[in-house]
């Protein structure tokens, strides 16, 4: 009997010891299963949405006809300027600018000797085309303002000088592309076609419209463009 109860108490505490040994085993691989997944860092957008540029354009010429330009048409020809750019990024895809800039070109008429000023300014959108490669970035582009054409007239005749130029709503279409140089700047090349009519004058202190037919402009841009 003895013998027994001693098999029975040995028998009881091993079982004991085992159980004990088990139980932390068992925790431990329960917590392990019920650890949750770390998640990816969150994308940070940038926080200041402001645009600049500044660019280099280049300029074809600009003919304006009509029927109030039969006797004395008005045309240039090619000539370079500078321009600057303000926009702010709507979102990831889609900025919205204000531009200005101006060229100089030569008198392409026989009437008239030295040069015209032209200018651009305009409000518009630019969409990003694909954000598949981040550093090379193609854009269309579509915009509204005005542009304008004038130039200091000496009249030999009567010995006088005076202002002239002629003005009209534009629109404009064109694309480019950005190539990003650093996060913060980044190189900008493009190409616009602006379209509409040189229906306002003014000449020597007077105001008024003429009957003009619709005319192009051309504009090649290179340029930075600084997001800071």
């Amino acid at each position: 009997m003895y013998r027994s109860l001693k098999g029975i108490i040995m028998t009881g505490m091993a079982a004991l010891i085992a159980m004990t040994c088990a139980e932390p085993a068992l925790a431990q691989r329960k917590t392990t299963a019920s650890k949750p997944a770390a998640k990816a860092p969150a994308t940070k957008e940038r926080a200041n949405k402001w645009v600049f540029g500044a660019h280099t354009i280049a300029t074809p010429g600009v003919s304006i006809t009509g029927p109030d330009f039969d006797e004395w048409p008005v045309s240039t020809t090619m000539g370079g300027g500078l321009g600057i750019m303000a926009g702010y990024e709507l979102n990831r895809a889609v900025t919205a600018f204000a531009s200005l800039d101006l060229a100089k070109q030569n008198s392409g008429v026989n009437w008239m000797e030295g040069s015209f000023g032209l200018v651009h300014a305009e409000l518009g959108v630019r969409a990003n085309l694909s954000q598949n490669n981040p550093q090379s970035v193609p854009y269309l582009m579509a915009a509204v303002g005005r542009r304008a054409i004038g130039s200091r007239i000496t009249d030999l005749e009567d010995d006088e000088v005076y202002d002239v130029s002629f003005s009209g709503t534009m629109f404009s279409f064109g694309g480019g592309l950005q190539y990003m140089l650093s996060p913060k700047l980044a190189l900008d090349g493009g190409v616009e076609l602006g379209l509409g009519t040189f229906d306002h004058y003014e000449a020597d202190g007077d105001i008024g419209t003429v009957n003009a037919n619709t005319s192009t402009s051309i504009r090649v841009r290179a340029g930075f463009v600084w997001r800071p």
